[in-house]
């Protein structure tokens, strides 16, 4: 019986230290029971949203078309730019969250989209998913900001800041489930740190417009380049699977490991990267290049409060050589969230208004389209028609452009229309001429329609300001308007 006890222990054993699923993370779990059997487990991820990514088409040609006022059309076609940052921001910057931290959905998301937050107690720092959002059931001595943290279009329209986070897909705890049990404050271990990052939350993740990225690997070896692209594969697979066809194409270096960057380049699906060393510093306004398979550097800091003065020094340069600021970081917590709320209320909607934050994959497809979009125009008595093809890129999900027009006035202008495949359109004056927003997503108005039925079925003050934000990024329309007048109904 001894031998039989020694010989289990030591499989257990060898088996831990040959897979580094066992030891990935030494996190706490809320898996204890709460209170008996009024705890409801929940996490199933197929039960949730997803916007459909795998119906996306490739390739988009819009038309945006101007009406001139009687005495006001154009002689001779103007000249169209596509800026180096959308909205004409002069400020880039983009944060990675490595390591498929649960922090990712309960603070850093939350702290973005105006969703309670935690005050990480020095004794316990708590977290929550989508599940215990949705049921309003929260850790206690949450809090909220009391707004949300963005920029605008440029002509007032609210842009939420998005970031990356990592994900894990070859481990089991992305599928974990979660107990949801309000009002029961016999204990908080619900609220205990998970392994990581659930699907369920992801999915929320996505849909708000926010990035995934590759990072750690489910192998052992990884210094072998064979090994990281079958495992490359294992996990874009499942990603796919669980996210309506969404795949990843960005990989943030793990550990310094400089193996995955030389694996990455033979993995097509991977387009853009960042690493701490031997990467390249980007400056947005000096960028004449697609920048595929580039690998642009991060930072890490000690605390939040160093990016406050990476943030300044680099607003001391000319916007032609200010470089973009890019912060990785693994466990958010409350200093964070007021840093977010800092660059909100400093640089963002609330304070001087020129910074842009996307994930490195939105900036990534921003900058490729500018490079390789097809713009045409041509003057049809008193109109101006503009024409713009995007390129044929596969897993794109940000169809969308800034273009700078030279010349015009919108005092003018009589009319801006679209063809139907913009689905979101804004513009005003802008410098010597106007500037142009659009969004070529082919669900928009359906994803907007999702955020409208969600305050119906759960009439909050949160749901409401979700609902007319994703209703805002569609252009003027009988459409738009019909989500408004059901947003208001009883």
């Amino acid at each position: 019986m001894r031998r039989i006890i020694n010989i289990k222990v030591f499989i257990i054993i060898f088996s831990c230290t040959i897979f580094p699923s066992c030891l990935k993370k030494d996190l706490y779990k809320g898996d204890k029971n709460e209170g008996g059997n009024n705890a409801s487990p929940t996490g199933t991820a197929n039960n949730y949203y997803t916007y459909p990514f795998d119906r996306e088409t490739i390739g988009k040609e819009a038309e945006i078309v101007f009406e001139f006022q009687p005495g006001h059309g154009l002689k001779e076609n103007p000249t169209i730019s596509i800026p180096p940052l959308k909205y004409n921001k002069t400020l880039l910057f983009m944060l990675t969250q490595d390591d498929c931290k649960q922090s990712a959905f309960s603070m850093t998301w939350a702290a973005i989209n105006g969703k309670p937050i935690d005050r990480s107690d020095i004794k316990r720092k708590y977290y929550y998913d989508i599940e215990h959002l949705e049921a309003d059931d929260f850790p206690p001595n949450s809090y909220l900001l009391g707004k949300t943290l963005g920029s605008t279009d440029g002509f007032g329209n609210e842009v939420r800041f998005h970031f990356t986070t990592t994900l894990a897909p070859e481990w089991d705890f992305m599928n974990a489930e979660t107990n949801v049990n309000k009002g029961f404050t016999g204990n908080y271990f619900r609220f205990y740190m998970k392994s990581g990052l659930r699907w369920n939350n992801v999915k929320t993740l996505v849909n708000d417009g926010n990035a995934i990225a590759f990072h750690d690997l489910n192998t052992t070896a990884v210094n072998n380049i064979d090994s990281l692209l079958k495992h490359f594969e294992i996990a874009q697979r499942l990603t796919r699977n669980v996210l309506n066809g969404r795949k990843v194409k960005f990989l943030a270096e793990p550990n310094g490991n400089k193996t995955y960057l030389q694996a990455a380049l033979h993995f097509t699906d991977i387009k853009t990267m960042t690493a701490q060393t031997g990467a390249e510093t980007l400056i947005p306004y000096q960028v004449n290049t697609d920048l595929t398979q580039k690998t642009l550097a991060r930072i890490f800091v000690n605390h939040p409060a160093e990016i406050e003065n990476l943030i300044s020094k680099a607003m001391l340069k000319e916007v032609s050589t200010r470089e973009a600021i890019h912060v990785g970081v693994h466990e958010t917590d409350h200093d964070w969230s007021q840093f977010l709320l800092w660059l909100n209320n400093t640089y963002g909607r609330d304070g001087k208004d020129l910074i842009w934050c996307p994930s490195q994959e939105e900036y990534y497809e921003y900058n490729y389209n500018r490079q390789n979009c097809e713009i045409s125009s041509r003057i049809d008595n008193y109109k101006l028609i503009v024409k713009i093809k995007f390129p044929r890129q596969p897993d794109f999900y940000y169809p969308a452009l800034t273009l700078n027009i030279e010349g015009l006035n919108m005092d003018n202008i009589k009319s801006i229309s679209s063809s139907e495949q913009v689905t979101g359109l804004t513009y005003g004056n802008f410098n010597k001429g106007i500037s142009i927003n659009l969004d070529c997503r082919d669900f928009l108005f359906e994803h907007a329609k999702h955020y409208v039925d969600q305050y119906r079925a759960k009439k909050s003050a949160s749901n409401l300001m979700d609902a007319k934000y994703h209703i805002n990024a569609l252009k003027d329309s009988d459409q738009k308007r019909s989500l408004f007048i059901l947003l208001n109904e009883n």
